[in-house]
């Protein structure tokens, strides 16, 4: 359990954070989705962290976007493996990498298997307003549930934050055809850039951490070429 009640106060009157987040989700469509307040948000945090020992800092477990771009300051990172789930393209996306009318798709963890993934080690000194970016990023619209995992690490185990999508969320996607997920991604453009490109560099930094989703790199193989053809049209 957590051990400082300083903690309690590590959010009050963060302008800093104010600020920053106006440049991460913004926009009409955005709004739209947004399903909490400022103040639920840092509530939510504070509830999560009191939970855990976090008197140095806290692991985070990324296997999407995060593990290429995380958007937190951190000190240590590392690869590990979360048993008992899978990633998975599952999530249908509006705003980051896609549009209401031109929906894409992105990573969520569903439950069965292992996931590999990149786990970074944020310090407690940047908990504010970092933590607090990266929980409004990934629980936006309320379609991933955070959660803490235990990581697999090549010579320990540590206990690490994700975000796990939510099964009841009218945006879960269940497992369907790899080529009309594929034809999703290749067609969908968001506020961060187009569902292709989302998917690419996941697969990508995969390689490069010499790691390997099968999966993801048939979708991948089937999105660009539908891309290349779309291009030709």
């Amino acid at each position: 359990m957590l051990q400082d009640p300083s903690l309690m106060n590590d959010f009050q009157e963060d302008l800093m954070f104010e600020q920053e987040i106006e440049g991460w989700t913004t926009g009409e469509q955005a709004e739209s989705i947004r399903n909490y307040s400022m103040d639920q948000l840092k509530k939510d945090v504070r509830k999560m962290l009191k939970t855990v020992d976090c008197q140095s800092g806290i692991w985070i477990f990324g296997y999407g976007s995060l593990m290429w771009n995380p958007d937190v300051r951190y000190s240590k990172t590392d690869t590990g493996m979360l048993h008992g789930f899978h990633r998975r393209l599952c999530l249908r996306s509006t705003v980051y990498r896609g549009a209401p009318e031109q929906p894409g798709v992105v990573m969520g963890l569903a439950p069965g298997g292992t996931c590999h993934g990149r786990i970074f080690f944020i310090p407690r000194e940047n908990f504010s307003p970092d933590l607090l970016l990266l929980w409004d990023r990934e629980m936006l619209a309320g379609t991933y549930l955070p959660k803490w995992v235990k990581i697999q690490k090549a010579s320990e185990t540590v206990d690490a934050l994700t975000f796990i999508a939510d099964p009841t969320h009218e945006d879960f996607l269940p497992p369907g055809d790899l080529k009309e997920i594929a034809m999703m991604v290749s067609k969908a453009r968001g506020q961060r850039g187009t569902n292709l490109d989302y998917l690419r560099n996941t697969v990508e930094t995969l390689h490069q951490l010499e790691l390997k989703d099968s999966g993801l790199e048939t979708i991948l193989d089937l999105a660009t070429r539908k891309a290349d053809l779309h291009r030709a049209e």
